[in-house]
């Protein structure tokens, strides 16, 4: 499955995965219309890309985003391009496809990197924290970008909480760290002091056939801090402070 060739060999059945997944598909609602643009559990949010302040604020916070792309999910476009009509050859069903597709992306969310956004990379496109991989991030205020967002989201969190209760602390209920895939990385790996946590170990042989690795966080309670690991399909259990990517261009090899 060496290069482009695995992408032509399913490109047969976009037909049908269009009928599947598109927006308003026989599928969306039950397999795509609960899955989250971003999550917060415990003190770490959870995105495909990356946040930044800028998108939490534009897009109404983690649950505008959401939002926003559930109601587009939902959204049926069938009547439109008639997927169900009758066809001469396979070259006019792939052609429906495509037009439905056509249409479908100019009304896709800003947050997933449609509409107005400009070209500004979107939570599920942006690479500021991941790239290069194995590495420190190359942006030069990719640190200063993560602690604004980890402020601005905590601050939202608090204030949620002030609100319905009256007991926010930002210490124990805000976030901490962000963890996002979308750019493989050899390992498991965490830059930005810990913050930037890149899962994508690139699994799939359609990616790059990495080793699989998982992302174990306990939270053993408000008072105490979380326990960070990566387990391994050998079985052990490394300390995320064990894979740390350190600013300085210490290459991660030399930090295992």
């Amino acid at each position: 499955l060496g290069g482009e060739r695995w992408r032509l060999q399913f490109a047969g059945n976009q037909p049908s995965r269009w009928a599947m997944y598109e927006p308003g598909g026989l599928l969306a609602e039950q397999c795509l219309a609960n899955m989250k643009v971003a999550c917060v559990v415990g003190r770490t949010v959870f995105v495909h890309a990356g946040l930044t302040a800028d998108h939490v604020r534009k897009y109404g916070g983690i649950e505008g985003m959401n939002s926003q792309v559930k109601d587009w999910i939902l959204n049926s476009r069938h009547d439109e391009h008639n997927p169900e009509g009758t066809y001469r050859t396979v070259d006019e069903v792939v052609r429906s496809a495509q037009n439905r597709a056509q249409a479908i992306s100019g009304n896709m969310p800003e947050c997933l990197g449609g509409g107005n956004s400009g070209g500004t990379p979107s939570p599920v496109w942006m690479r500021d924290y991941s790239q290069p991989s194995d590495g420190p991030p190359k942006n030069p205020v990719a640190g200063t970008m993560m602690d604004e967002c980890l402020e601005e989201i905590s601050g939202r969190i608090v204030s949620a909480a002030n609100g319905a209760n009256g007991d926010g602390d930002a210490n124990e209920r805000g976030v901490r760290r962000m963890v996002m895939g979308h750019t493989p990385q050899r390992r498991i790996n965490a830059a930005l002091n810990g913050k930037a946590i890149r899962v994508d170990v690139g699994a799939s042989s359609g990616v790059m056939g990495g080793t699989p690795e998982v992302l174990e966080i306990i939270h053993r309670g408000d008072g105490d801090e979380d326990v960070v690991n990566i387990l391994t399909v050998g079985g052990e259990r490394i300390p995320l402070a064990d894979r740390q990517v350190l600013d300085v261009g210490i290459p991660i090899e030399q930090l295992l």
